[in-house]
């Protein structure tokens, strides 16, 4: 045989590889598919999917959260499923509280975030403690950081929040003696500014001139760019092609560099300085237990990599501000809707006298604590969390499904790989367990709670936190400076309704965003008045 005829056979059996080869994906993915959905076909499906976007283009389309409410409620089902986009397969959605207590308490190491998530989140935060996945890693990084968010850290520390809450009250005071007549501001900017400050002081003894100076600026900014790219349709088409093509995480597209610009602005920049600045000869003692202090102590022993200490200063910079800022700007949004609830706020804030204490923000005003429990469950800061399976698993359901042959079945087999949807926000507000969920109705947490039996775990019976041992570490301080926060600017300013129509969309977190103006990024305007 000739040379020619050789490599023409060599070509030729060449081309037949890579034709079985993709023959082969080919039907793996056709059997995954098919056994996916028999599995799930007992599990109701909302009407209205298109053949491209499936129901995802719906769930972007509609005010973050409010499509799976919808669809629990029409299909009078705690447990359904939706066509992914672009042949993905189909998603789990599960509000039912069994098997969400099942996945979060029971089996998290098991559920790790989804691979179109966890991506995100390292290029957002990095490889940290939102990051990690597997239960020896990730109870190694949490333990890191868990004693510097104890009561006894803020308690010691709350000084720090006031003098934070001190400065907004001042600075929005100036401004609005400034901008006579102008007194519409954009809530989240005021909030990030503050939010920020707080945890700069509170965990790595650090000033950002409340918000304002030029490192608050440029981490601000990045937020805020990555922010508008996210919630627009730009953002939405990203999603839906690394969801059913994950491999393609690492492409230099804008809603990735977005996310990246965030991180890598805090690691050049604040990171570097915090780090050089709160470095010790060897053997210097300190009586500083600040988060950072703890970090680097964790790093000269080894026990964490430079990078590691870089990212876990990235996300607690970020996270540790973006999160609350954004409940905090809907408190003020809703009371600004509700003249009368605003009023007996500020009484109650009023009559207490002096810097308000961490013992007594737990026990002393009543109401403000109602007030945030009912804020934190109606708008929490990520409106559904995903998760996939590692491997096949049944899930425990409080509620029956019906079988196509009429059988009752308290279980759901998934297949490895299965994605599955926790829907916060829908879940947080379902009328089947608060009678009225779509309400703000701070009374609710000052009367009987609705029966054991029907109520979620988690941090007040809301998913607002998570729950399980992958909950939110800051809980605890983000309750604490929201509430310094809010007593703060109730006692001195009323805020007013402007009657924008708010439309929540996803970048990361809910994002508020105006109806007619979302080309604004986020935006949640509200009337002040200094009293």
């Amino acid at each position: 045989m000739g040379i020619n005829n050789l490599a023409s056979y060599q070509t030729m059996d060449l081309g037949k590889e890579w034709s079985y080869t993709i023959l082969a994906c080919f039907a793996c993915a056709a059997f995954l598919i098919l056994r996916t959905r028999e599995r799930l076909k007992s599990v109701p499906m909302p009407n209205g999917a298109s053949v491209l976007w499936g129901h995802e283009q719906i769930v972007f389309n509609m005010s973050a959260g409010m499509a799976y409410a919808q669809w629990l409620k029409e299909l009078n089902t705690s447990v359904l499923k939706i066509r992914g986009a672009l042949g993905k397969l189909d998603l789990l959605v599960l509000a039912d509280p069994f098997a969400v207590t099942y996945i979060l308490q029971r089996r998290i190491y098991d559920y790790p975030h989804s691979e179109v998530v966890r991506p995100r989140i390292g290029r957002l935060l990095g490889k940290s403690l939102g990051w990690v996945e597997g239960e020896k890693e990730h109870k190694r990084m949490r333990q890191l950081v868990a004693a510097s968010l104890s009561p006894e850290a803020i308690r010691s520390s709350a000084y720090n929040v006031h003098a934070a809450a001190d400065t907004l009250q001042e600075r929005l005071e100036a401004h609005l003696a400034d901008k006579s007549g102008d007194n519409i501001i954009n809530t989240i900017d005021w909030t990030n500014q503050a939010t920020l400050d707080v945890i700069g002081r509170f965990a790595f003894t650090h000033d950002f001139g409340g918000g304002i100076n030029q490192e608050a600026i440029d981490i601000l900014g990045a937020w805020r760019n990555m922010a508008k790219v996210g919630i627009s349709r730009k953002g939405f088409l990203v999603l839906m092609v690394l969801r059913r093509f994950p491999f393609l995480n690492h492409l230099p597209l804008e809603a990735l560099m977005a996310q990246g610009n965030v991180r890598s602005t805090i690691r050049e920049g604040i990171a570097q300085e915090l780090i050089r600045r709160s470095q010790r000869l060897p053997g210097e003692s300190t009586d500083d237990n600040s988060l950072l202090s703890r970090l680097v102590s964790a790093h000269n022993a080894q026990l964490i990599s430079m990078d590691e200490l870089m990212d876990h200063i990235t996300m607690f910079i970020f996270a540790g501000s973006e999160t609350s800022s954004q409940t905090l700007g809907y408190a003020l949004w809703e009371l600004a809707k509700d003249p009368k609830r605003q009023s007996q706020l500020r009484e109650e804030c009023l009559a207490y006298s002096g810097h308000l204490s961490y013992d007594d923000s737990q026990t002393k005003l009543p109401y403000l604590d109602a007030v945030i429990r009912e804020v934190v469950r109606l708008h929490p800061a990520l409106a559904y969390m995903e998760r996939v399976s590692v491997k096949e698993d049944v899930l425990p359901i409080r509620h029956p499904l019906q079988a196509p042959d009429g059988q009752e079945l308290k279980n759901i087999k998934i297949s490895a790989g299965q994605t599955i949807v926790i829907p916060i926000h829908a879940i947080n507000r379902m009328d089947s367990i608060w009678g009225d969920g779509s309400a703000f109705r701070p009374e609710r947490w000052l009367e009987d709670l609705p029966a054991r039996d029907i109520l979620f775990s988690g941090w007040s019976n809301v998913l607002s936190f998570s729950d399980g041992p992958r909950n939110c570490v800051g809980t605890r301080l983000a309750l604490f400076q929201m509430k310094v926060l809010l007593m703060t600017l109730v006692r001195r300013f009323e805020f007013q309704d402007t009657g924008s129509v708010i439309i929540n969309k996803i970048a990361s977190s809910m994002q508020p965003t105006v109806q007619g103006k979302e080309e604004l990024g986020p935006y949640l305007p509200v009337a002040v008045v200094t009293l």
